[in-house]
């Protein structure tokens, strides 16, 4: 199908998401349809190892709705938020590595899309992040009130969301909501050199972690312990494990196909 919001490429095995919904790259129904067929070519391409999710948007990577749609509230927003979290958690859930570039305010939904991705890096410029939705009377609705806490911490998550604070780059890195912040005109650049080098890891044992540490942060400890021990029995006898273990005796650099088999 055609995208509409989005733009996608394959660089380098790193698949290149860029969002391009001006304004402020709104994740409304044309979002959610497109990426669901993004997330359909990346599961579907073994050529992918890593994914990286930028904006084309000048000072908004997402502010998540339009204020606009709030005006006349109905039904059929409502009845959007369960593909709305699909959509969110088959991306947290993608057996690769993920990168968000912040490069433009990070606000409500935009937040909420940046939390289901393994790394945050954040343009250090006159910007924004959180969920302010609380100043209207609203309450964060695609995964907020969940990964925030996990992210941030539940006593800084509360203050966050109980007073709508939007942090700086500054406040956001000293609480660790992001991994790092980059000069403006270097953000891209960094996130995409990052992910390329995330993508010659041994990828399918990043997938095992994340398997595991997911299952240990939404269904409890014993049930992440119990993925942890399959996960080991999966890809103990990979060949990157092999390659891994062989290139440490031999002294030399492991390289990784990412492969199950």
């Amino acid at each position: 199908m055609e995208l509409k919001v989005l733009k996608f490429e394959i660089i380098d095995s790193v698949a290149v998401i860029k969002m391009n919904n001006p304004p402020i790259n709104a994740l409304k129904e044309d979002f959610l349809e497109d990426m669901t067929a993004v997330l359909a070519k990346i599961k579907g391409n073994s050529e992918v190892r890593a994914a990286l999710l930028a904006s084309e948007c000048p000072g908004f990577f997402s502010a998540g709705d339009d204020l606009g749609s709030m005006q006349d509230i109905d039904e059929s927003l409502i009845a959007l938020l369960p593909k709305a979290h699909a959509v969110l958690n088959e991306f947290e859930q993608l057996p690769i590595p993920t990168v968000a570039a912040i490069n433009g305010h990070a606000l409500g939904g935009g937040l909420e899309l940046a939390l289901v991705c393994d790394f945050r890096f954040m343009a250090q410029c006159d910007i924004r992040i959180g969920l302010p939705e609380v100043r209207l009377g609203l309450i964060p609705s695609l995964g907020g009130t969940q990964r925030l806490p996990m992210t941030a911490g539940k006593a800084k998550a509360i203050e966050m969301m109980f007073k709508g604070l939007q942090l700086t780059p500054d406040d956001a890195m000293e609480i660790g909501l992001v991994n790092k912040l980059t000069p403006e005109d270097e953000i891209f650049d960094y996130s995409f050199n990052f992910a390329k080098r995330l993508a010659l890891q041994a990828t399918h044992a990043i997938a095992m972690i994340k398997a595991s540490l997911y299952t240990g942060l939404y269904k409890g400890f014993e049930k992440g312990i119990e993925r942890e021990m399959e996960a080991f029995k999966e890809n103990i006898f990979t060949p990157d494990a092999r390659e891994g273990v062989d290139a440490f005796f031999q002294g030399r650099k492991p390289e990784f196909k990412g492969t199950k088999s």
